[in-house]
């Protein structure tokens, strides 16, 4: 199964705090887990990117072999739920 494109550019810890349906599918912990996975070799420059420089990393998409099918599928349905 194939992430939705929402999920390219949305943080797990976005996904956590900001999406509608994540405690009730049991999501926010598993969302939680993969910030310390996150990629910080740009944090140092951190003040010199823009908001363009970092659409994309650390998104969900990046970590999507680290959620089950289950969680795949809920995020899958999450994403289609709030899109705008």
């Amino acid at each position: 199964m194939k992430p939705h494109t929402a999920l390219k550019y949305i943080r797990p810890d976005e996904v956590a705090e900001c999406w509608d349906g994540v405690l009730s599918a049991g999501l926010y912990e598993s969302l939680w887990e993969k910030v310390d996975l996150y990629d910080r070799a740009h944090e140092e420059n951190i003040e010199d990117m823009g908001p363009h420089d970092v659409i994309g990393l650390n998104s969900v998409s990046k970590f999507w072999s680290k959620f089950s099918m289950e969680e795949q599928t809920l995020l899958n349905s999450l994403a289609k739920r709030n899109e705008r």
